[in-house]
């Protein structure tokens, strides 16, 4: 095992500085629609700092929390987010028939299966 930055992989440790740089324009336009895609792609960076660690110290604990926390957490975050996001979709076409049916008394088809204007 090698000591210090000398332990360190360019490829992996340019990739945590392009992730951390990505980062800051994610939580400045942080808005509580897309709060599960800044989860999501924290934690890759925690992953992405994890396997850089692993490196340096601790290399079996930091290989667990970057596939525990780094691939497994960010897929099961996307996973989610997706999930959430068509609920909420699905959840506002809902209303909108609903509110629609109750103005002129007929049903009206609100998404992805109403008709072109």
């Amino acid at each position: 095992m090698a000591s210090g930055l000398s332990a360190l992989e360019p490829g992996e440790f340019i990739l945590l500085i392009v992730s951390i740089v990505g980062l800051a324009p994610i939580l400045l336009r942080y808005t509580s629609e897309a709060k599960w895609f800044a989860v999501g792609y924290g934690c890759i960076v925690v992953g992405l700092i994890a396997t850089n660690a692993e490196g340096i110290a601790l290399g079996g604990v930091f290989n667990g929390i970057e596939h525990s926390v780094g691939i497994m957490g960010a897929g099961i975050t996307f996973a989610y987010a997706v999930y959430d996001r068509r609920q909420t979709l699905v959840a506002a076409a809902d209303d909108a028939a609903a509110e629609s049916e109750t103005n002129d008394g007929t049903a009206a088809s609100v998404g992805i299966d109403a008709p072109e204007a």
